[in-house]
């Protein structure tokens, strides 16, 4: 499931880059980070096939970074891992909630 937050979206909130503490500077590449936890087979999966992809990411465990995944959490209305992002710019972020590999590299690479 992708929410983009691009700008204002209708009633959700935006999020910003500034606000994702767990973002690396944005460069001339989308950034994309994945909030997720040791214990979590999902996030694992994910992680497993975003490497076999080459898709380049960043990773939170949300035990040790509970504050990065409020922000996660914010973004999306959701309490779950694995929560991914894919950012663009610091107005537009894509949030995926659930193991989507084929969706995060969808927006990777657009």
């Amino acid at each position: 499931m992708a929410v983009a937050f691009l700008g204002v979206s209708g009633t959700e909130p935006t999020a910003r880059a500034d606000d994702a503490v767990a973002l690396r500077s944005l460069g001339s590449e989308p950034t994309v980070t994945v909030f997720g936890a040791s214990w979590c087979s999902a996030c694992k999966s994910l992680e497993k096939d975003l490497r076999e992809r080459d898709i380049p990411f960043s990773l939170v465990d949300v035990d040790q970074n509970p504050r990065a995944y409020d922000v996660a959490k914010r973004a999306t209305g959701k309490s779950v891992v694995p929560l991914s992002s894919v950012a663009k710019s610091e107005d537009e972020i894509t949030w995926f909630v659930g193991a989507d590999a084929d969706g995060i590299e969808k927006a990777y690479k657009q």
